[in-house]
This record gives C-alpha cells, sequence and structure tokens, in this order.
C-alpha cells in the first residue's frame, strides 16, 4: 500500500530521491552502445571478407553487364531487300503488309522510344551511309504515319557499312548486313 496515490501524493511525481531508475538507464544506454559496435564490427568483418573473396576469386563474384544500361523490350530486323529495290530509299508496295504487321507490335503505351537504324554491306555502288539513313527514315515515316508522330520518340540513323552482323565473303555477300533494325525502348 506505500505505492498508492495518495492527495497529498501525485501520480509520475518523483519524490525528490534517487531511485533505481538511473542505474536502468546507464544499462540500457552501455547495452545500446556495445550493440552498436557488435554490428559495426561484424559489417567491417563481412565487408572485409567479401573484399577478400573478390581479390582472391574473382570468379565468384557476381559482375553485372553493362547491357543493362541498353535494354531493349522489343528488336525488329527486317531484310533491307524485302523492303527495297537495290539502290532505292522508298518502300516497295508489297512491303507494305510487313511494316504494318510492325507498326501492330509495337506498344500501345506512348512516350515509348521508337530509334529505327538502317545498315548497308558496302557494295560500294553508292553512298552507303546516305542510303542506310533514307531507308531508316521511310521506315520511320511509315511506321509513324501508321502509330502517330506523338505517340513515340521517333528517331532514324544511319549506319552504312559501320556495324556489319557477318563478312561480305562468308555470308552470301553480306546480304543479312542490308537490313534495318527497329528496337523499342524504355
Amino acid at each position: 500500500m506505500a505505492n498508492l496515490p495518495t492527495p497529498d501524493k501525485s501520480i509520475g511525481k518523483s519524490s525528490g530521491k534517487p531511485s533505481g531508475n538511473l542505474t536502468q538507464a546507464g544499462n540500457s544506454v552501455l547495452s545500446f552502445i556495445i550493440r552498436i559496435v557488435a554490428i559495426g564490427a561484424s559489417a567491417i568483418a563481412g565487408t572485409s571478407i567479401g573484399l577478400a573473396i573478390a581479390f582472391i576469386r574473382p570468379d565468384l563474384v557476381w559482375q553485372p553487364s553493362l547491357n543493362f544500361l541498353n535494354y531493349k523490350k522489343q528488336q525488329f530486323t527486317l531484310s533491307a531487300d524485302a523492303l527495297f529495290d537495290p539502290n532505292k530509299a522508298s518502300i516497295r508496295p508489297e512491303s507494305f503488309r510487313l511494316l504494318d504487321e510492325v507498326a501492330a507490335q509495337l506498344p500501345l503505351a506512348s512516350g515509348k522510344k521508337v530509334r529505327i537504324n538502317g545498315h548497308m554491306d558496302g557494295s560500294g555502288t553508292v553512298d552507303e551511309l546516305t542510303l542506310s539513313y533514307l531507308r531508316a527514315s521511310a521506315v520511320k515515316e511509315y511506321l509513324a504515319r501508321l502509330r502517330g508522330e506523338q505517340t513515340y520518340y521517333w528517331m532514324a540513323i544511319g549506319y552504312g557499312t559501320s556495324r556489319p552482323l557477318s563478312g561480305s565473303a562468308g555470308d552470301n555477300n553480306g546480304k543479312s548486313n542490308r537490313r534495318i533494325e527497329i528496337f523499342v525502348d524504355d
């Protein structure tokens, strides 16, 4: 009954005498400091072990590829021979259906980047860089008319012969190098 409140002694007020609460507070602060030091020492030890493993056995350490920076959700590769007449940049009418199918595969969400790359094989009869750009631009204009100019960020790039897929000797005179690539990026 000594701890019951009375009219002259209110709840929560100290009587001015030190109680055992200061030693409990000191113990909890000391316990907190010990825990923090233990966690810090564990973190340092774990980091040291990880670095030692990375130094001794680098094959065990996961190394991210930089290809994730160029992640592409969709990619289409079309033969330029199927779309264009030789040394021309105008799309053949019989190729419209192929481009219509590509346009139908483009995502519905607006704001995507659609990059169209034109590539050539280095036949030497025309200016490959200019022709590759004109072909990429023709495909861009056709797809933009179908899907809407404002729907995506459209870009056409002509690479000419600078990015071949195969050598001209091994793959039927490099016909696979004459291509149009369409990339849909986020």
